[in-house]
């Protein structure tokens, strides 16, 4: 009981401050919005003085040649600044709800007169201020009044420079003005209201997003008073959590005794499988040279030689395969790109493969269409992937039987399938789900009887998913394997 008495305590006292806080930031944000407001208004209405004062002094550069006809004579037409500034300030007055105007003090005409605000505006500008504005009431409506300085220019002193009382051109007498002395002002008043209701629909918006987040910090607080009251609970799920964990920790273990074994396997596959070629080069060298040394030389050593290269070959493409499985579990495997005209890349396979099969009497035939096209692709991926499947194809093949390659473009032309069937041993269907795993063959008799690292088809695997392909098979025991790897590539157009 004094544990939920408190907690109600706690979430009251958390209500009480919440609620503080949204008052206080209810007042910040109305303010921080009404300031917001006059800056933008402040900001418009700098830009129409300025558009105001471009008209200006482009009325005053063009004075004289309004004033002047073309032999020269002075002509005055009636038009001069304080005309054109009225009228454009007249004609934007009509269509919008701002009103424009001009005044001064001592105005020639009645309209020109200030009121109250803008006599004091001129009263600043007289000490050298060049804008004066505030948000005032008018007409019991929020208004933005604001006054930009006009300086006397060249053009004005025609009318109202010196000598001072002199009539001039239009009646009026001289104001005895001088260069940059204050001639009046451009007066703006702009009503409040759209920006005033912009403000408050933003204030709303921010104060709703606020109580939004106080809202989602009192259920949190109130989720946590109540995870409070479940801690024997969490400790028991805890408990069961770490029981779990036990269990996963002990898959792990034996996964990695299971990995170890495999390493184990290749290791002693590896030993076997590069001392034996190794060996079997010496001793038949060592045969060779006392052949030679006996002047024996004919079919023999020509035997000789192939069987040294056949062992360097195998030899060869176990380094390869180590090496290759190296870069692929460092990351270090480096994709290259290039056209690959995929005739040639069979031929060069071809030339290793055939030998290997009509050495056990086994047929080999490659079906490729002669108009497959250049592709773009990692020319050294496909020649890996080839090698691997063909020679493992040969290897598991009995003598009497057959290997076939066979290599297409997909519809789209944005991958190439190869396609390697034997007739050969064949794989259970159990042993199909790692046969594509490394340091693994289907049966450790398998691989004394035929040797091999168990490196080949996992490094078909990778590489092709590599490259973003797959590969795969299907086999029936006794009967042969079909091995699919599906490569992406680039079909060139042709030129």
């Amino acid at each position: 009981m004094g544990h939920k008495r408190l907690s109600w305590w706690f979430t009251g006292a958390l209500l009480f401050v919440l609620f503080a806080v949204i008052g206080v930031y209810s007042l910040w944000s109305t303010d921080d919005q009404r300031i917001a407001s006059e800056e933008k208004v402040l900001g418009e209405a700098r830009l129409l003085a300025e558009q105001m004062a471009a008209a200006w002094d482009y009325v005053d550069t063009a004075q004289n040649a309004i004033n002047y006809n073309s032999d020269g004579r002075y002509d005055f037409k009636g038009v001069y600044c304080s005309v054109a500034g009225k009228s454009i300030a007249r004609n934007f007055s009509q269509n919008t709800d701002c009103v424009v105007r001009y005044t001064r003090e001592n105005p020639r005409t009645g309209p020109d007169a200030p009121d109250a605000f803008e006599a004091e505006a001129l009263a600043h500008f007289e000490e050298g201020e060049t804008e004066y504005y505030d948000v005032v009431s008018v007409d019991g409506e929020s208004t933005f009044r604001y006054l930009r300085a006009i300086p006397v220019k060249y053009g004005c002193l025609t009318c109202h420079g010196e000598p001072a009382g002199e009539l001039d051109e239009t009646g009026f007498p001289r104001e005895g003005y001088q260069l940059g002395d204050l001639a009046g002002a451009v007066s703006l008043a702009i009503p409040m209201k759209l920006y005033e209701e912009e403000a408050a629909a933003r204030t709303a918006a921010n104060v709703s997003l606020f109580v939004a987040l106080a809202a989602l910090i009192v259920a949190c607080a109130v989720a946590v008073n109540t995870v409070l009251g479940r801690q024997s609970r969490q400790i028991e799920a805890m408990n069961k959590k770490l029981e779990q964990t036990n269990e996963h920790l002990a898959q792990v273990n034996d996964a990695l005794v299971k990995e170890s074994e495999y390493k184990s396997t290749f290791l002693a596959t590896m030993s076997h499988e590069l001392k034996t070629p190794l060996a079997s080069t010496i001793a038949l060298v060592d045969v060779w040279e006392r052949d030679r040394e006996r002047g024996r030389e004919g079919q023999s050593q020509e035997s000789l030689m192939a069987e040294i290269r056949r062992n360097s070959a195998n030899l060869l493409a176990t380094i390869n395969n180590t090496l290759d499985a190296a870069s692929l579990e460092a990351d270090r495997y480096r994709v290259d790109i290039v056209p690959l005209d995929i005739l040639d890349a069979v031929n060069a396979v071809e030339q290793t493969v055939e030998p290997l099969a009509r050495e056990k009497s086994v047929a080999f035939e490659a079906l490729v269409d002669p108009s497959f096209p250049l592709v773009m692709t990692d020319s050294s991926i496909v020649h890996k992937v080839l090698m691997n499947l063909l020679s493992n194809a040969v290897k598991f093949t009995e003598p009497g039987g057959s290997v076939n390659l066979k290599i297409t473009l997909e519809e789209d032309r944005s991958h190439m399938r190869i396609v390697v069937s034997d007739t050969g041993i064949g794989i259970p269907e159990d042993e199909l789900s790692f046969v594509f795993e490394r340091f693994r063959q289907a049966d450790q008799s398998i691989s004394r009887r035929y040797g091999g690292s168990g490196l080949g088809l996992a490094l078909v695997k990778e590489m092709a998913e590599l490259l973003g392909g797959s590969a795969g098979v299907e086999s029936v025991v006794g009967e042969g394997s079909v091995f699919c790897v599906v490569i992406p590539c680039k079909a060139m157009e042709e030129q």
